[in-house]
């Protein structure tokens, strides 16, 4: 085979072209410290590196939104443990206004005292979030949640919560509309109250169950009256007819004596009777709803309070109301702080979960498409060495021209 002095020059080229090509690739990677630069250096780790990228990013997101939830839970469980201090003062100065040698205008004075809490307690539930947003806004609201309207404070959002967007549920908001508007009435399972027309002394407490078997499907009450000697006695009738109900063994209840303070046992039920109550004074009990307001429970007390011809049986009955009410509201919030605590529990534990994934997907990409450089500075240097050798060969290949040779 023929071979021309044109064809060992492009050969001796090529060869240089390619050496040079693979050197500076080489040096590139070096300084990259990356092996893989484009996709057609290695598709089956670089696509195992891209995989791994996909699965840090989605991890990345989910601590952003786990960071977001944590101090939205965070601020919601210090606004909690705020309002939850603020009623137990409200508690206290309830309790304080059932002394009985209080005045009007002393009353008047632990009123004042109970609407700065409700002030408060209003300030708290529209707390925000630093975010723009509203701790106790439900699914979101531009402007406070709650208004203090004519007929009590009213929410003006949509209940519920904003959850982030991840695979696990990751509250941003808490529904405020459950917490500060809808504790149970009552003592939880049935709710006592004093009929508007009484006119003796006497007042109801908040009761308990005793049977919860012998609870009755509606309500009833206890009808005061007296006896023919003119001792006071009590009937246990159905509000709506009026007519006198039977105990479990078929006897009518009616007739029944009264001691003041005295617990009465009827249908499941044990609730206490104080003071002295009116012929046709009536004590209602009733199913417990979950519509009981916070702020409601505070108005009602406010409204006798600030009253300087209420009577006495009506302040203790306002305070006997508002101190039920308000355990069952401080029952609410203790309860929403409960489930804030268990979801930052919950967001330590996605936390760590999430931080193992993208250590996990890091190790993954390393391992595709980061360089050995022990073995990257090895290969450098053999193919530096390569390529001065392949120059020193063109220089001596240059000298092998006839042209040279006749000119010498």
């Amino acid at each position: 085979m023929r071979i021309s002095t044109a064809q060992t020059y492009e050969t001796t080229v090529n060869s240089l072209q390619r050496r040079q090509q693979e050197l500076s690739r080489s040096q590139s990677q070096m300084t990259s410290g990356k092996r893989i630069d484009r996709a057609s250096d290695d598709p089956t780790a670089a696509a195992r590196a891209e995989r791994a990228l996909i699965e840090q990013s989605r991890g990345e997101t989910t601590l952003r939104v786990a960071d977001a939830s944590r101090n939205a839970m965070q601020l919601s469980e210090s606004a909690l443990g705020d309002a939850t201090n603020l009623l137990q003062s409200a508690r206290e100065t309830l309790v304080a206004a059932g002394n009985g040698a209080y005045q009007p205008t002393e009353r008047r004075a632990l009123a004042l005292q109970l609407r700065e809490v409700r002030m408060q307690l209003l300030n708290v539930a529209n707390q925000q979030d630093g975010n723009g947003g509203y701790l106790f806004g439900g699914q979101g609201v531009k402007t406070a949640p709650f208004l203090d309207a004519v007929g009590g404070v009213a929410f003006a959002s949509t209940g519920g919560q904003i959850d982030g967007s991840t695979s696990e549920r990751l509250p941003l908001s808490v529904d405020g509309e459950q917490v500060w508007l809808h504790a149970r009435s009552g003592n939880g399972v049935f709710e006592t109250a004093a009929s508007t027309g009484n006119t003796g002394s006497a007042w109801v407490d908040g009761g308990q169950v005793t049977d919860p078997s012998a609870l009755p499907a509606g309500d009833v009450a206890l009808l005061f009256g007296t006896d023919a000697s003119g001792a006071t006695t009590y009937s246990v009738v159905d509000p709506a007819s009026g007519s006198v109900l039977n105990d479990a063994s078929g006897t009518p209840m009616s007739g029944l004596p009264f001691a003041s303070g005295k617990s009465i046992e009827v249908m499941g039920m044990a609730l206490k009777v104080t003071g002295q109550p009116a012929p046709g004074d009536q004590f209602t009990m009733k199913q417990a709803t979950p519509d009981l307001s916070v702020f409601d429970a505070l108005d009602n007390a406010l409204s006798v309070l600030e009253d300087p011809l209420a009577s006495r049986g009506a302040v203790s009955q306002a305070v006997s109301n508002g101190l039920r009410d308000m355990d069952q509201a401080l029952s609410n919030f203790q309860s929403a702080r409960s489930t804030a605590g268990e979801t930052l529990n919950r967001i330590d534990g996605l936390t760590d979960r999430t931080n193992a994934r993208i250590l996990s997907a890091k190790t993954t990409r390393s391992d595709a498409e980061d360089l050995d450089m022990v073995q990257a500075v090895s290969d450098f240097t053999n193919k530096q060495t390569s390529y001065q050798a392949a120059l020193q060969s063109y220089s001596m290949v240059q000298k092998l021209s006839l042209f040279n040779y006749i000119g010498n």
